[in-house]
């Protein structure tokens, strides 16, 4: 019989911080997309890839994503898939041209499916059996939370203009996120 983590919450903590860096990644570039569309003279449909190219790339990569936390572990895939969330995230935000800013989001996108099917296997891993429907109750509405808080959020980064960032800062805020998760 399989015991129950000491830090089993804490590993829920930082799986929902992570998971929702994602889902909000996902809404708040929708509500920055006029100013990326500005500022980098984007075309409709560059700015289609900007937003969707994400959520297709997650989209493909997610079946595979699953299937490595499998094979290498959940744990690890969770931490690569994370970091390279991040650090995609940061390139998002230092882009200085449509293209890079589609390449970037569609690596983002790969990284959130490596990122995002550990999550569930983690705590089906870290807790036992009758503490597993409480951490999926509190997973739910968390993300469920997160997916519509994003674009308010997003509205504040890119009205918020913090040091003249305007849309870069809806990718910049994963950044500190992303580092406290994977530390």
């Amino acid at each position: 019989m399989r015991t129950a983590y000491e830090r089993r919450w804490w590993i829920l903590a930082v799986i929902l911080a992570a998971e929702c860096m994602d889902l909000l990644d996902s809404t708040v570039v929708n509500v920055a997309a006029p100013a990326i569309r500005h500022e980098l003279h984007t075309s409709p449909s560059g700015l289609q890839w900007i937003v969707g190219g994400y959520s297709f790339a997650l989209a493909v990569g997610l079946i595979t994503g699953g299937r490595l936390g499998d094979l290498f572990g959940r744990r690890r895939m969770f931490l690569i898939g994370t970091l390279g969330f991040t650090v995609c995230s940061a390139l998002c935000g230092l882009a200085p041209s449509t293209d890079t800013l589609i390449v970037f989001r569609l690596l983002q996108g790969l990284a959130s499916a490596v990122m995002l099917p550990q999550g569930f296997g983690v705590i089906r891993e870290v807790f036992p059996a009758e503490e597993q429907s409480a951490a999926f109750g509190i997973f739910g509405p968390v993300i469920g939370g997160a997916a519509v808080i994003g674009p308010v959020v997003g509205g504040g980064l890119v009205g918020w203009d913090l040091f003249g960032t305007s849309w870069r800062l809806v990718f910049f805020v994963n950044v500190p996120l992303g580092v406290l998760a994977v530390a």
